[in-house]
C-alpha cells in the first residue's frame, strides 16, 4: 500500500499542473496573467500576516527564555499526574496551541529523550499530528481578515484541543 501511495505522490503534482494548464488552454484563459495576479495577491497576504507571525514567535521565545514554561511544568505536574498525563508531555500540551513549528521541535526532543515506542513518544507524536494550533490560527486568520469578534471560535478551538489531547493520551495508554 505504501508503495502505491509513494508512486501516486510522485505523479500527483505534475498531473495537477498538467490538468490546470490544459483547462486554462481550453478555456482560452490568459494563464500567465492569472499567475502573476495570484503571485501578487499571495505576496500581499504574506506581508499582511508577517506581524502576527512575528508576535507569536516573540511570545513563544519569551515564555521559554523567561523560565515560565518550566514554572508551568513544575506547577501543573501534580495536577497532570492525577489524570495520568506524563510530565514530559506538559510542555508540549502548553506549546502546541500556540505554535506548530515550536511544538514539532519540542516533540522531537521528547522522542529523543523518551524514545518513540513508549507512551510518551507515541502520545507526543499523536498529539502533534492531531491537535490544532488554536492561538496561532486565531491570530493569523482573525488578524488578516480584521475580524474583531471571535464569537465561538476561541471556545470551540480550546474545547477541541482539550478533547484532542485527552484522546491522544487515552489512545496511547490503550495501545
Amino acid at each position: 500500500m505504501s508503495m502505491i501511495l509513494g508512486n501516486l505522490s510522485i505523479f500527483f503534482i505534475p498531473c495537477l499542473i498538467t490538468i490546470i494548464l490544459v483547462s486554462g488552454l481550453r478555456a482560452k484563459t490568459p494563464m500567465y496573467d492569472c499567475f502573476v495576479v495570484g503571485a501578487k495577491d499571495g505576496l500581499h497576504t504574506a506581508v499582511e500576516m508577517l506581524p502576527f507571525i512575528i508576535a507569536i514567535f516573540i511570545g513563544i521565545e519569551s515564555l521559554t527564555a523567561s523560565g515560565a514554561m518550566d514554572f508551568f511544568k513544575s506547577t501543573l505536574g501534580p495536577v497532570f499526574a492525577l489524570i495520568k498525563v506524563p510530565e514530559e508531555l506538559i510542555s508540549l500540551i502548553l506549546l502546541r496551541p500556540i505554535s506548530g513549528s515550536g511544538s514539532l521541535v519540542l516533540a522531537e526532543q521528547i522522542m529523543e529523550e523518551s524514545g518513540t515506542d513508549g507512551l510518551v513518544g507515541r502520545a507526543a507524536s499523536v498529539m502533534t499530528g492531531s491537535c490544532e494550533t488554536v492561538f496561532y490560527v486565531l491570530a493569523i486568520y482573525f488578524g488578516v481578515t480584521s475580524v474583531k469578534k471571535m464569537r465561538h471560535a476561541f471556545s470551540a478551538g480550546i474545547i477541541g484541543y482539550i478533547v484532542g489531547v485527552a484522546a491522544s493520551i487515552a489512545i496511547c495508554h490503550v495501545i
